[in-house]
């Protein structure tokens, strides 16, 4: 390989024409290209986040359902001393889910965020 030196590149005749687009041009129009971008990319990562968090809450949600319905199988053996036991949980997790909904919600006003909206393309006119 030998390692010549190239002469440098000269732009091509038809760069000062009309209608061809310069470097000053192509920037501005990478610019726009990219904050549309990026405004769409932190939409769809913040969706992402938001569904993959639904996804694990509900694993987890789960998990514990089945962990302590099993643990009430053991301390209660009596059909209907465990069915009222039962009931006291899901009482129990229904007001900590709305407390913890009610104080995200607080937050969310405190941030100034805006909701997710899902609309369909195309909707049809009636």
């Amino acid at each position: 390989m030998s390692q010549e030196s190239e002469p440098p590149r000269q732009p091509p005749p038809e760069a000062g024409r009309e209608g061809i687009p310069l470097v000053g041009q192509v920037v501005e129009k990478t610019t726009v290209v990219v904050q549309k971008t990026t405004r769409f990319s932190k939409e769809f990562v913040a969706t992402m986040i938001s569904l993959v968090s639904v996804a694990f809450g509900v694993v987890a949600a789960l998990a514990w359902n089945s962990a302590i319905t099993a643990w009430f199988d053991d301390i209660f053996p009596d059909k209907s001393r465990k069915i009222s036991a039962l009931f006291v949980y899901a009482v129990i997790v229904t007001l900590i889910g709305v407390t913890v909904i009610v104080v995200l919600g607080r937050l969310a006003a405190r941030i100034n965020a805006e909701p997710v909206e899902f609309k369909y393309p195309g909707t049809p006119k009636t």
